[in-house]
């Protein structure tokens, strides 16, 4: 177990944390979501599960708009577990564990971990091998571990967030992709955006 180097990088990053979030460019969204768009995985895809994001996180709800064909579910913490539903026009949000805002189960359909075709999952810290860093819960691990789950892994980071290597233990789940405003990181290989686009 390596949960003392976790422990560390967990420290470093909340203090960069801190300083960067008064300094984070919010037209970077933007970047986020056109790199997003152009991944294989999502042109692929038609079920997709995003998060409501927390303090400096990057923010995908901005694919709802940029994609209304697709149908979009998130999480709720349920116990030790994330239970999946799915948005409709009907749904309501209500702030849940360690102030998340999550669907309200009552005005939400449950969704199966199997129809979750791609997921976009925020962390503390990645590596360009797909490592992630969590806050410690487990929630996502669990998740993306569960045997139903099949879908494509897309962590969503700033920049920053990415570091030499993330600390794993056998539990923790690789990404497929770690996406950043300016980079595509693809499980040991990485595809510059800002120099495709000149």
């Amino acid at each position: 177990m390596r949960t003392a180097e976790k422990q560390m990088l967990r420290e470093r990053m909340k203090i960069i944390s801190d300083e960067r979030s008064l300094l984070l460019p919010f037209e970077a969204d933007a970047s986020f979501i056109k790199n997003i768009l152009e991944l294989d995985g999502w042109k692929t895809s038609s079920s997709v599960l995003l998060f409501a994001p927390i303090e400096w996180e990057p923010d995908p709800m901005e694919l709802i708009s940029a994609a209304p064909e697709y149908s979009f579910l998130f999480p709720r913490i349920a116990g030790d577990h994330l239970e999946i539903h799915r948005m409709s026009p009907r749904s309501l949000w209500i702030t849940g564990s360690y102030g998340i805002r999550e669907p309200d189960p009552v005005s939400w359909d449950q969704a199966a971990l199997s129809e979750v075709d791609l997921a976009l999952i925020p962390g503390l810290a990645f590596d360009s091998k797909g490592g992630r860093l969590g806050r410690g819960k487990g929630f996502y691990d669990r998740l993306l571990g569960h045997p139903e789950f099949r879908g494509i892994k897309v962590g969503l980071a700033w920049d920053w967030q990415i570091v030499a290597e993330v600390p794993c233990d056998r539990d923790d789940i690789p990404m497929d992709f770690v996406v950043t405003p300016g980079k595509i990181h693809q499980a040991g290989s990485t595809l510059d955006k800002l120099e495709e686009r000149g």
